[in-house]
């Protein structure tokens, strides 16, 4: 079942759309008669594909296709334009405003629900998501600052639909470095009756930037812990709807942490410039071995002086670094004001770096 935004101003047709694709597709349908309504139901729920009018009285169907290709969480749906105007500078117009299919009315509804069946099936078959993954087996080496600035510089570099992912068991800091309050979070999905498509869809937070968060409960958990299986099911239901996962996981080898190097597309060992954080960096590695290939690793440097060189690192980790990360005092004011420095500072150090990093991994 897909979500579908229909937006029409003739709610005769409205209607007919809406019982075709609900009752005879089986998806659910989502109406407005304004463009600008649509433009604001499609930023804060974005659907699995758009059927776009022309003609409607204030913003046409053009302006809304190239305000949908230009917003991050929107600009990779499928668009249909179903318009009464079918001749061939029509199509090209419906084109170039961003849509990938026009339609000439009168259209059968049995023609128009198997096209939007296959734009569909083409997205989920075409569709790789990318999971990027973040660890450390030492805590405070900046795991969660690097997760949370490399997914919202992929949202600001419109790089598609992006989910960040805390699975932190310990009150974990994602939604502060956004300013957002943890709530709803995932701890609500270890309940088996909420571990399904619209309890995963209600349990993540928008940030103002586009960017999705799934948080981790502000309260540390005891004696609990995120299954495999559950957060299986949690990145396997997130893969359905967005382009890119960034993953920042718990300090342990734990279940979570499993789960999400199973699923990644990039596993990424972050660690600092100093001797504890390279010590645990060599064992997880060693821990790991099976999966050595898999890893890259981004030096960060914490601290302005007293740390060990990019260079030293290296050596002893006997690899090359994928990203080094420089230390910019920036990131205490950003972390005070909830705003992450890929979005407020994006010409800073480190949001600099992150921006080379997120293009070497995606």
């Amino acid at each position: 079942m897909a979500k579908i935004l229909v937006i029409d101003d003739d709610p005769e047709l409205l209607r007919m759309v809406q019982l075709s694709l609900e009752r005879r597709g089986g998806h659910e349908t989502i109406l407005s008669a304004d463009g600008e309504e649509a433009l604001t139901i499609a930023r804060e729920d974005p659907p699995d594909l758009a059927i776009v009018d022309v003609m409607m009285p204030g913003m046409t169907g053009y302006e809304v296709c190239r305000q949908l290709r230009e917003r991050p969480e929107t600009a990779s749906i499928p668009i249909i334009v179903l318009t009464a105007r079918g001749q061939a500078v029509d199509r090209e117009a419906a084109l170039q405003a961003g849509a990938d299919v026009h339609m000439a009315k009168p259209v059968t509804m049995s023609t128009l629900l198997e096209r939007a069946n296959s734009m569909l099936e083409e997205r989920v078959a075409s569709r790789r998501p990318e999971i990027m993954v973040l660890l450390s087996l030492r805590g405070g080496v900046g795991v969660t600052t690097l997760a949370v600035n490399v997914a919202a510089t992929l949202v600001r570099e419109a790089r598609g639909q992006v989910c960040l992912v805390d699975l932190c068991p310990s009150s974990g800091h994602a939604a502060l470095q956004l300013g957002l309050r943890p709530r709803p979070n995932w701890r609500d999905l270890m309940r088996e009756e909420a571990l399904n498509e619209e309890g995963i869809a209600t349990s993540l937070l928008a940030h103002e930037s586009g960017l999705r968060l799934l948080a981790s409960p502000v309260v540390p958990l005891v004696k609990e812990e995120l299954s495999r299986p559950t957060v299986k099911a949690v990145l396997g239901a997130l893969e359905q709807r967005f382009d890119i996962l960034v993953v920042d996981t718990p300090s342990a080898l734990g279940e979570a942490t499993m789960a999400a190097l199973d699923a990644a597309t990039e596993a990424c060992l972050v660690a600092a410039t100093e001797q504890c954080s390279i010590q645990s960096t060599l064992g997880t590695i060693r821990a790991l071995r099976e999966r050595s290939s898999q890893i890259r690793v981004i030096l960060n440097r914490t601290a302005r002086e007293g740390q060990v060189s990019p260079a030293s690192v290296e050596r002893v980790l006997r690899r090359s670094a994928t990203g080094v990360i420089p230390f910019d005092p920036g990131q205490a004011r950003a972390l005070a004001e909830g705003q992450p420095l890929a979005l407020s500072r994006p010409g800073s150090p480190l949001a600099t770096a992150v921006g080379q990093l997120a293009e070497e991994l995606v």
